[in-house]
């Protein structure tokens, strides 16, 4: 654990945080207006999510600085899943020690791998936890937009 933030599991609670964490984050690269709204589905956390998924938060004093959610299931297709960061925390190794909670709980629970839609300002860092490229595929929200598919091993 970092000595400035902690890691804890998600709660039912914590769902409107999250999402408004997705949508800070997800904009933090540029994206249109329009394409974040097009994703407000896709980014929107639910309480019925966190409890379905291996989700885990980093907080400071309390606040939630970042987050990693994923459907706990071995697939060959992708799962559901979400790793956002606040824009003012990026780059500080939250994601990585996300990352080993969620991995300690997945393979826990047998899981071999996660297929992810990386989005692609995010497949350099997948890749340093191991994913390998397997394929390429079209948005079904923004046509023309090809989005990378990864596994990633636990």
């Amino acid at each position: 654990m970092h000595s400035s933030y902690r890691i804890r599991p998600a709660i039912r609670t914590d769902a409107d945080v999250l999402t408004r964490l997705a949508f800070l984050s997800k904009a933090h690269w540029g994206y249109p207006q329009a394409w974040i709204n097009l994703w407000r589905d896709d980014l929107t956390v639910t309480p019925e999510i966190i409890d379905r998924s291996i989700a885990y938060v980093a907080d400071i004093d309390g606040a939630i600085v970042g987050f990693w959610s994923r459907t706990p299931q071995t697939s060959n297709e992708p799962t559901a899943g979400w790793l956002f960061v606040h824009p003012d925390h990026m780059g500080r190794g939250i994601a990585k020690v996300l990352w080993h909670e969620v991995r300690r709980e997945a393979a826990a629970r047998g899981i071999h791998h996660f297929i992810i839609e990386a989005d692609p300002h995010a497949v350099s860092f997948y890749e340093s936890l191991g994913a390998e490229h397997l394929r390429e595929k079209e948005s079904s929200v923004i046509p023309g937009r090809m989005i990378p598919l990864l596994r990633l091993p636990v």
